[in-house]
């Protein structure tokens, strides 16, 4: 009798890959998208409702599957690309740090607020305190910038997934971490 699942696995790596892949492309898009004023605040509520959770979907099982290697401290930085092109944990580390730096510029323009809407006023809000209130355009801007930040972050966390599911193997041959 023919065993179908070493068959059917490699489709499913693929199917979860492309779903990967398209965490990425909606992402790019809502960062360009950033840039032409599309109203912000639905863009990053569908972002959050979908992207975040589709990510730890695509996730969990990739840290499952290579239990107990993804508890080493050095699985997300390079463990994860064992047996895949040498590009790949490079390219990852890159894509963090354009998050980061991101995240950094993003802190650099809102100081410890976020944009609100407060009583019909824009403003940079606190935990409640207006730390300063805003012009429409400045408040579209931190929005934008928000954005893009959360885009880059979504796009450095489905980088791995997309790149592991893509070249996984079915059954791995080496069980040792990369040094």
């Amino acid at each position: 009798m023919k065993d179908n699942t070493i068959g059917i696995m490699p489709i499913i790596h693929r199917f979860l890959a492309f779903l990967s892949a398209c965490g990425i492309a909606a992402s790019i898009l809502g960062y360009i998208y950033s840039f032409f004023g599309v109203p912000v605040d639905k863009i990053l509520f569908w972002g959050a409702l979908l992207l975040v959770p589709g990510w730890m979907a695509l996730l969990l099982p990739m840290y499952v599957l290579e239990y107990p290697l993804s508890r080493a401290p050095s699985f997300s930085l390079k463990g994860f690309a064992r047996g895949m092109p040498s590009w790949v944990a490079p390219c990852s580390w890159l894509l963090s740090l354009v998050a980061v730096a991101h995240i950094v510029w993003l802190a650099v323009q809102n100081g410890w607020g976020v944009p609100e809407i407060v009583n019909g006023q824009y403003v940079l809000d606190s935990r409640g305190r207006i730390l300063k209130v805003l012009t429409e355009a400045e408040y579209l801007a931190l929005t934008e910038a928000f954005l893009r930040a959360f885009t880059a972050v979504m796009v450095s966390f489905y980088f791995p997934t997309t790149m592991y599911w893509w070249y996984r193997r079915s059954h791995r041959q080496d069980f040792s971490m990369p040094s």
